[in-house]
Parts: C-alpha cells; sequence; structure tokens
C-alpha cells in the first residue's frame, strides 16, 4: 500500500512542475521585470483556485491576490527577490481541498504553476467525433491540451471523448483495432473548445506518420509538443510529427522513466525527433533520504530540516526540493497528503535549511487549511537541471532536467 501511494504523490508532482509547463510564457526572453505569474491549470483547463497569497520577502505580511481564468501575478520587492506562494483548492462538491506552496527567488524563478484536479463538470466537455468510414472500425485516441483518451472504440463511425475546455492543438490518433499500431493522424492547429461539439473529420485531412525515431536508449520515449498539446511517444511508437503539418514551434520531448526501487524520470526537449542517450548519471542516482535531517514543529505548525544536496550529476545543480505534508487517518498504515511544498536553493540559503510553514492569518485562510501538527513526510522529490526552472517551464529547446524521489518512510532520518 505505501509503494503504491508513493506512486500517486510522485504523479501528483511531476502534475505541478512539468505537465503545465507547455502553456508557460518563456520568461527568460519575455519577463525582465519582477513579476511572478502563477497560472493555476487543469490539465489545460485554467480556472482560478479556492485561495492563492503571497509573500514578499520573509517577513512581510501575506496578501491574498485575486486570477482572472487561473492567472494571478504580482511584483516581488524584496532585495534579495525572495518570495512564497500557496494555493488552496476546495473540491466542488465535497469539503476536500488541496494545498500547494512554492518558496523561491527571482533568480530561480518567474513563472510558478500549479496542476489542481479538475471536475470534469466545469472544465470538461464532450467532443462526439466521426471518423471517415473506411476506419469505422479502427481504434482513436484524442489528444488535447494536457489530456489524452487513448484507445476509443468508435461505434458507428462515431466516439465520443471528455476533454478539458480551451484553445489549442488538437491531435486524433487512428489505430489498428487489432494491433493497436497508429496508422493516421488528424492535427487541427487552431481548435476552439469551450462546450460540447461535433467534429467529423474528412479522409483527406488524416496524414501518414513521419519515420520512427530510432537510436539512443532503448527506454526512451518521445512526445510531441504541439504548443499546448503533449501527444505521448507511447501511444504512437514514437513516430515523427507528419512532415507536411511540422510548424516552427514544434518540439520533442524525451523522457526516461526508472520506477524500481529509486523513482527517477528525466526529460530533454529538442527542435528535432532525433534520437537521445539519458545523460550520464541519471541512471544511477541514489536515494537522498537523509537531505531530510528532522521534522517537528513550530507553533504548532511543521518545522523541517534539510541538508544541501550536491548534485553528482556534472553541470546540474539542484533546482528546487519537493516534500509532502501527509496525515495519518484512523488506523490505516497510509498517511495521506495535504500540503505539497516546493522550495529552492536560494530561499533555504536565507533560512539556513530550516523550512516552517508559514502563520496565515488572513481572513479567507481557514484554519483547516493549516497541516495537523502530527504530521509525516512520506517522501522527498529532488530537481537536478542544467537549465532554470523558468526555461523547464516553458519547455525551451536544449532543456533538460531529472527528478528522483526517495522514500522517507522506509528510512530513518
Amino acid at each position: 500500500m505505501k509503494r503504491r501511494w508513493m506512486y500517486v504523490i510522485l504523479a501528483t508532482f511531476f502534475a505541478i512542475f512539468f505537465l503545465y509547463s507547455c502553456t508557460s510564457t518563456k520568461p527568460t526572453e519575455t519577463n525582465e521585470t519582477n513579476e511572478v505569474t502563477i497560472t493555476i491549470d487543469r490539465l489545460g483547463a485554467h480556472r482560478n483556485a479556492t485561495f492563492v497569497a503571497v509573500q514578499d520577502g520573509l517577513e512581510k505580511t501575506w496578501e491574498e491576490l485575486s486570477g482572472s481564468n487561473g492567472t494571478y501575478r504580482f511584483t516581488v520587492n524584496n532585495s534579495d527577490g525572495v518570495y512564497s506562494i500557496v494555493a488552496v483548492d476546495e473540491d466542488t462538491h465535497s469539503d476536500h481541498f488541496h494545498t500547494f506552496l512554492f518558496h523561491g527567488t527571482l533568480a530561480e524563478a518567474k513563472t510558478v504553476n500549479f496542476e489542481f484536479k479538475y471536475d470534469e463538470s466545469i472544465d470538461f466537455a464532450k467532443l462526439s467525433i466521426t471518423v471517415p468510414e473506411s476506419y469505422a472500425n479502427a481504434a482513436v485516441s484524442v489528444f488535447f491540451l494536457k489530456h489524452g483518451a487513448s484507445y476509443n472504440c468508435p461505434q458507428d463511425g462515431k466516439t465520443v471523448v471528455e476533454l478539458p475546455k480551451g484553445s489549442g492543438e488538437l491531435v486524433v490518433v487512428i489505430h489498428d483495432l487489432e494491433t493497436q499500431a497508429a496508422t493516421k493522424v488528424y492535427i487541427d492547429r487552431a481548435f476552439s473548445f469551450q462546450g460540447d461539439k461535433s467534429l467529423t473529420i474528412e479522409e483527406s485531412k488524416l496524414k501518414s506518420f513521419g519515420k520512427e525515431i530510432k537510436g539512443g536508449d532503448s527506454e526512451i520515449t518521445y512526445y510531441w509538443v504541439l504548443s499546448k498539446t503533449l501527444v505521448s511517444g507511447s501511444v504512437i511508437s514514437n513516430m515523427q510529427i507528419p512532415d507536411e503539418e511540422v510548424k516552427s514551434s514544434d518540439r520533442y520531448m524525451a523522457e526516461y522513466s526508472q520506477q524500481e526501487e529509486l523513482l527517477i524520470n528525466w526529460w530533454k526537449v529538442t527542435k528535432e525527433g532525433t534520437p537521445i542517450t539519458v545523460t550520464d548519471g541519471v541512471k544511477t542516482l541514489g536515494s537522498a533520504a537523509s537531505t531530510i535531517s528532522d521534522t517537528g514543529t513550530e507553533n504548532e505548525l511543521p518545522k523541517v530540516t534539510l541538508n544541501r544536496y550536491e548534485s553528482p550529476i556534472t553541470g546540474y545543480d539542484v533546482k528546487y526540493y519537493n516534500f509532502d505534508i501527509s496525515k495519518r487517518i484512523g488506523t490505516d498504515p497510509s498517511p495521506v497528503g495535504t500540503h505539497f511544498i516546493t522550495v529552492t536553493p536560494g530561499y533555504l540559503e536565507k533560512t539556513d535549511y530550516v523550512y516552517t510553514f508559514p502563520e496565515i492569518t488572513l481572513d479567507n485562510w481557514k484554519s483547516t487549511y493549516n497541516p495537523v501538527d502530527n504530521y509525516v513526510v512520506q517522501s522527498l522529490k529532488i530537481c537536478l537541471s542544467p537549465n532554470t526552472i523558468d526555461q523547464i517551464n516553458s519547455l525551451t529547446p536544449g532543456t533538460e532536467w531529472t527528478v528522483f524521489l526517495s522514500d522517507l518512510m522506509g528510512s530513518t532520518m
């Protein structure tokens, strides 16, 4: 059970700091100010969170922000560029809520994005797709923004999928029903989807895939990055974008995943669909459980002491640490993650590598938003990269990074 829960919180973490990334701006090119942009994302659908607040520096009073369509902005005036963000989102139909915090500096990140749980009744709509008659018995996979609906079997040439509301590239993949091999693809570069809709695909609009990407590490999967939409390489057998459909903004993202004793993911973004080899040292990363050396409380709020982690990979530095604050429920052996905290080395340098959960007293901050004092930390995730967080967030070509998870429940700190 513990192992299963680790996968859940790992998936949550990657959602926060990866899946939203292709919708971000490129701050290294466009944001030369002290402004930080926060995006609340739900698999591509943007909607405000229940509560978002920021702190300028380490000592100033927290300030609640107002956002529009899931986007919030604020200016950091602290001389060291230090800032903190908390975002809380309550479930639409229950009293459950999810809380994410980010603590960093302007030198490290000017875009912060949180991937919250989506509500299908609000954030999604139904798309009815009719395929050409000659493909009426084929399987269909649909990709839009950050959501993929794989291997749907049409009835009488029609299939219905639920997709996030928004605008972007729509990709429909046609598969051989028996082998599941991808045979044709339909791409709409300007698909607007704000509610239930129907789409009829003409056979002339179906294109053949490019060549399969072969070579490099055999464990790598190659995603298409079509502006805001990700297309999984595992569904299209690592084939390239059709030559006649390629745009200058298109990218490929190589992904390596190791899910053994240590959970490791590594990515690299390229302009061309060329074979990639995983950077030396990634596959041999070891546990960093000792990085968190102590847990306690201060004013009944969590206080976590960390040791500096030294990257063993040449050219890679620590970009952020991420850990959960979890609580035990009754006799259930698996604690439940309630708060997910991301903190950068620049921030920790200002606190002597001691993290204290903020004491927030704003009117709309409910006491129930605070974590329990008898909390546990189940895992620690560390991101290493030669690039910046903003370059990772914008999937800048040439950017590469790794995130690996260390189990703290099976170790002694």
